[in-house]
């Protein structure tokens, strides 16, 4: 039943960095309420609290999962943790939205959707760049075939990762390296636009401290469909997709990163270069929004878990690839 009186009410499981992006739009969202942050670190849990408007500070993750007002959370955690805290607050009977990557062994999802399953939650990857409308615009004129039959995504997600402080970017062991923090984006898109999985991979990288820092990667869909997509945490800002199709391209730039100009959409074919111009917008309010409203109206999450772990089935055949120097299939 639509509550359409009644605010989603969220805790956050961390106070990480991505806060910063993820919960001013959560604050904007009309449909959600910030109660609670939690934190293994008290001080660092109310100094969160503070500066957000939460009204409640939790020492301990544990604490917040217990509290019986928060019906959602979302989880900002090191990547190594992310499935661990999905699976507990699930069956502590919370919705949740957890940061990419969801597992990084996608056979750990099946298990997270049978606990979600018994307890009448969604769980949802947080990829926001798909609530934009930009996207929802290219996708609009795919269909109406206005490039032709899709052959190539190009995409590149790229920033200059600070050195000044340990960054858990660099810890294999947390998940690190530029194929779970950015790369899994380009690798999103490629599957999303094309509507299918990948059959192989192929990369080289550049490796530092055991982690990929930045990557060249193809993946082949078949039917001379291929995704070409470039990204690293060591080159300059850029967060861009380019669709080339039989009649010819769409572009965008700039979606998967903070919001603020006008989004655009490029095409061009052989009438030459159109530019579209959607409004400026938020798209972590929007995710915020169309998540916390699927909860309330006792509906499932805008994506599925299985996308999480075609996803992350994706992004290991990239990393096997760059370990094993060679083209690689991708599991099913």
């Amino acid at each position: 039943m639509n509550q359409a009186n009644h605010k989603l009410k969220w805790g956050i499981l961390g106070a990480a960095r991505i806060n910063r992006r993820f919960l001013p739009g959560l604050k904007a969202a009309h449909n959600a309420e910030l109660v609670a942050i939690a934190s293994r670190d008290e001080g660092k849990a109310r100094q969160a609290a503070d500066q957000w408007g939460a009204p409640t500070a939790y020492g301990s993750y544990e604490a917040l999962l217990a509290d019986p007002q928060i019906e959602a959370v979302y989880i900002p955690l090191p990547n190594n943790l992310h499935v661990e805290w999905a699976t507990k607050a699930a069956r502590a009977g919370k919705h949740v939205l957890s940061e990419k990557p969801l597992a990084l062994n996608p056979q750990d999802i099946q298990p997270l959707e049978e606990v979600a399953r018994q307890n009448k939650v969604n769980v949802m990857e947080a990829f926001m760049y798909r609530f934009h409308p930009q996207q929802a615009r290219v996708r609009e004129l795919l269909a109406a075939g206005a490039i032709g039959q899709p052959r190539v995504i190009r995409g590149s997600f790229a920033f200059v990762m600070a050195t000044d402080t340990p960054n858990i970017r660099m810890n294999e062991a947390l998940g690190g390296g530029a194929t779970w923090d950015v790369g899994c984006y380009a690798i999103n898109v490629s599957r999303w636009m094309f509507g299918a999985e990948p059959l192989t991979a192929y990369a080289q990288a550049s490796l530092k401290g055991g982690v990929d820092y930045n990557v060249a990667a193809i993946l082949d869909f078949g039917e001379d469909r291929r995704a070409v997509l470039d990204y690293g945490l060591d080159y300059g800002r850029r967060s861009f997709y380019e669709i080339i199709g039989t009649k010819g391209t769409l572009s965008v730039e700039s979606m998967w990163q903070e919001p603020g100009p006008p989004a655009r959409v490029y095409l061009r074919d052989d009438n030459g270069l159109t530019t579209e111009e959607l409004p400026p917008m938020n798209h972590f309010q929007l995710e915020a929004e169309a998540f916390s409203q699927a909860a309330l109206d006792g509906q499932p999450a805008p994506y599925p878990l299985s996308d999480s772990a075609a996803n992350s089935r994706a992004c290991l055949a990239v990393l096997a690839s760059i370990k094993e120097g060679r083209q690689v299939s991708v599991e099913r």
